[in-house]
């Protein structure tokens, strides 16, 4: 199992009277019944991970583990690493999750990093993560502005003539142009403030369900694949090979790498020194197309 190196972990919930061992095995302790359920991680169906809990499915059982019975932050990363963990080992699971910035180990096997690996530890910082997001969102931002003033327009345009005018009059024709293109460049800006408002808040809106965004992070880049986990669950034997992902994009502080477009590894250029930074891009490069 990936990440089977970690220790299991034991959830005690007093209000339901069970409690739940996460390890090779799932299990679940009834106080009324002497000899405890035990699942096979190949059992389930479906896990999800919500900002509030952790749902298993397995046929007709169904268990829901609060993360408000984990207090330590370090522990709940260490659930989460045991299941995603198993999640790699068993990719038929279907699993759910909210944003992330640190990759799922969903997509991990099970690896020995070579010796001439690019290694850097450190955390993230809230500022290079957002304005990284707004640089992959500004093309998007610009087909936005357009679309929607141009539709904004015509919408201004087809108003005033319904409650204003007459289209033959030319004159009532020149005025409601400008009218529209006017109003039609104001929508555009407001989209545009919006959606780089919702890029430049990426960070706060995922540590609201990610506590690893404080956590020291392990960066890893080789020959074999990459990797970036909780320093403190990893053991550099897991990582994610590059035909695992699609492409990446290099941006002033980051390098972003994406799997159907999604992005599922950033990794700050100033954990390197300045001068293996070109370096450090071509050796992406030659592994994964660059957009």
């Amino acid at each position: 199992m990936s990440f089977e190196s970690l220790s299991g972990v034991k959830i005690n919930d007093s209000e339901t009277k069970r409690a739940f061992i996460i390890a090779d095995f799932f299990s679940v302790c009834e106080s009324d019944e002497g000899v405890p359920r035990i699942y096979k991680w190949s059992d389930f169906q479906s896990v999800t991970e919500t900002r509030d809990f952790f749902s298993l499915k397995s046929g007709a059982d169904e268990f829901e583990i609060q993360k408000s019975l984990i207090r330590d932050p370090a522990v709940l990363i260490r659930v989460r690493a045991i299941i995603e963990g198993a999640i790699a080992d068993n990719p038929n699971i279907d699993y759910k999750h909210g944003k992330r910035i640190l990759p799922p180990k969903t997509l991990c096997s099970g690896c020995e990093i070579p010796t001439e690996a690019y290694v850097a530890t450190g955390a993230y910082m809230e500022r290079e993560i957002n304005n990284s997001n707004i640089t992959l969102h500004n093309p998007g931002f610009d087909k936005l502005i357009w679309v929607f003033a141009v539709f904004a327009a015509i919408l201004v345009l087809a108003l005033q003539f319904i409650f204003w005018g007459d289209i033959t009059d030319i004159s009532n024709l020149l005025v409601y142009t400008v009218i529209s293109v006017f109003a039609g460049g104001i929508a555009g800006m407001t989209a545009y403030l919006f959606c780089a408002y919702g890029a430049k808040t990426l960070y706060g809106r995922i540590l609201k369900d990610d506590p690893a965004l404080l956590e020291d992070i392990t960066f890893v880049i080789c020959d074999k694949g990459f990797m970036a986990a909780e320093t403190e669950v990893y053991d550099y034997s897991d990582i994610i090979r590059w035909n695992q992902v699609e492409y990446f994009i290099e941006t002033k502080h980051v390098y972003i790498v994406f799997n159907k477009n999604k992005a599922v590894f950033w990794l700050p250029k100033r954990l390197f020194p300045k001068d293996i930074h070109k370096e450090l891009g071509d050796f992406i490069a030659d592994r994964l197309l660059q957009k």
